[in-house]
């Protein structure tokens, strides 16, 4: 199969799944600092990887699919490292034990979802700020 021609169904794929994952961490690390366990659940803790896996899936067969690498592109590289701190951010919030902390990780990862958004939007490297 061509990627290029199957550009519509990848980014449509790509676009839904980020509408999935990101209210669906927002959901998981709101309860998570509300004190909430059903985070803790079988199914809440596998469906995130299966979100996100097919997430990073979609990406990298756009990448091919546009040839536009990160190496390449600025705006790309700059997306792929917020997406290194959503997930690290998003790790640590769901694995701190303090509510601070829970809280200040959940923001820095919002912050970094934020920031990929307005640079996919945008196909600039600083995204949201490159609006002002």
């Amino acid at each position: 199969m061509d990627l290029s021609s199957a550009y519509p169904l990848l980014k449509n794929s790509h676009l839904l799944l980020v509408a999935i994952s990101i209210p669906f961490f927002v959901a998981r690390g709101g309860s998570k600092i509300m004190g909430l366990n059903w985070q803790s659940q079988k199914w809440a803790k596998v469906s995130p990887h299966i979100i996100d896996t097919l997430l990073l899936l979609t990406g990298i067969l756009l990448m091919f699919a546009t040839s536009l690498f990160p190496i390449e592109q600025n705006w790309l590289t700059s997306k792929m490292v917020f997406l290194v701190g959503y997930i690290l951010f998003g790790i640590k919030t769901m694995r701190a034990v303090h509510v601070m902390q829970q809280r200040l990780y959940f923001s820095l990862a919002l912050f970094c979802a934020l920031l990929m958004i307005t640079i996919a939007r945008t196909h600039h490297p600083l995204g949201l700020f490159s609006l002002m």
